[in-house]
């Protein structure tokens, strides 16, 4: 089989190092990989997007802002074209609003995971939520196009309406909401997400999406929100998960994944002895996405209506609740479909 499509977007992993230890980190991050990419290394990587058609690089962790070379790596993206975005825990983001306003990064998304005793109690991390304020502040006043991001589970979701109310009077206009996944230190037990509160999350943003109650905040779902009720709130239909077709992760020490958050036996080849082009062509990489077929579907989704174009769902949602891919069970039309045999 020859593959026809690019990798749009990369998730770049900068360093696993973070300078926290939340609760519910699917990464389980804090202490820097071995052998971490040299700053030559990156760069070099970064030669080599451009002929893949690469028109984003999302910088992650860990967390970010502690490799301190990152504006270095932004400003040659810059140059070869192509878009960056950042995602950062907040810590250091005060600190860091004059190389964030110079290298003209597309988007800083902070996370915030509640209200102030319940964020910092997640983030383990107490008056770190006074500090993360500060700092979304202090990017919006420059100018930084800012967004939040919040991992939703049974702790925070209740919160939501406040936090809405909250960010529309902080002046933010663009807010993701996600679920949390059963990965990492989330999995440990620490944090999780039952179906009652996912749902919650659901008519939550169904209400306060565009065309509902909430008009000055954007409100956008992540991938492992939905599908295929009135739940559903994009803008197009979802159409399977893109890991491997339009979209691929790099970890800090250079191995390529579909998605950063797949587990690291889906490992398709490492930068350091392959460059992206080799990688990403190969015919046999990514074939639990690309060589998908409906007889790939898992029991919550097998036979469903949708299935052949879903491709069942998230794929990282699927495997950290049932460790199977193409096999969501937080999908709104199965769950809608469980209740229905349920009450006959």
């Amino acid at each position: 089989m020859t593959f026809e499509g690019f990798p749009l977007v990369i998730g770049l992993e900068l360093t696993l190092e973070c300078n926290l230890k939340c609760k519910h980190c699917a990464s389980s991050a804090g202490q820097p990989r071995p052998k971490e990419l040299k700053l030559d290394e990156i760069l070099n990587i970064c030669d080599d997007l451009p002929d893949l058609l690469v028109q984003e690089v999302d910088f992650t962790g860990g967390e970010p802002l502690l490799r301190t070379d990152w504006p270095i790596i932004a400003a040659r993206l810059g140059e070869l074209g192509i878009s960056v975005r950042m995602v950062t825990n907040g810590v250091l983001l005060e600190k860091n609003i004059p190389p964030l306003l110079d290298s003209g990064i597309a988007t800083v998304g902070v996370s915030l995971d509640g209200l102030e005793s319940t964020h910092d109690l997640i983030r383990e991390r107490p008056g770190l939520f006074k500090r993360l304020i500060s700092g979304i502040e202090a990017s919006l006043a420059a100018g930084i196009p800012t967004a939040v991001l919040t991992a939703v589970n049974d702790l925070n979701v209740s919160e939501l309406p406040t936090l809405l109310a909250f960010l529309q009077r902080l002046g933010v206009r663009h807010w993701q909401v996600q679920p949390t996944f059963s990965l990492g230190r989330a999995h440990e037990g620490r944090v999780s997400l039952s179906e009652s509160s996912f749902l919650e999350m659901a008519r939550f943003i169904k209400r306060n999406s565009n065309g509902g109650k909430n008009d000055t905040v954007s409100l956008m779902p992540a991938d492992g929100v939905g599908y295929y009720t009135d739940l559903d709130t994009r803008d197009r239909p979802w159409a399977g998960c893109s890991a491997g077709r339009a979209s691929c992760g790099i970890t800090s020490d250079g191995k390529v994944k579909g998605c950063l958050s797949l587990p690291d036996d889906m490992i398709e080849g490492d930068l350091r002895t392959r460059d992206l082009w080799s990688i990403w062509f190969d015919d046999t990489a990514f074939s639990y996405n690309r060589c998908f077929s409906p007889k790939d579907l898992g029991k919550n989704c097998s036979g469903c209506e949708f299935g052949e174009q879903c491709m069942g769902g998230c794929l990282v949602m699927s495997h950290s609740a049932t460790q199977q891919f193409h096999n969501d069970p937080y999908c709104f039309h199965s769950i809608a479909a469980r209740h229905r045999s349920l009450a006959i």
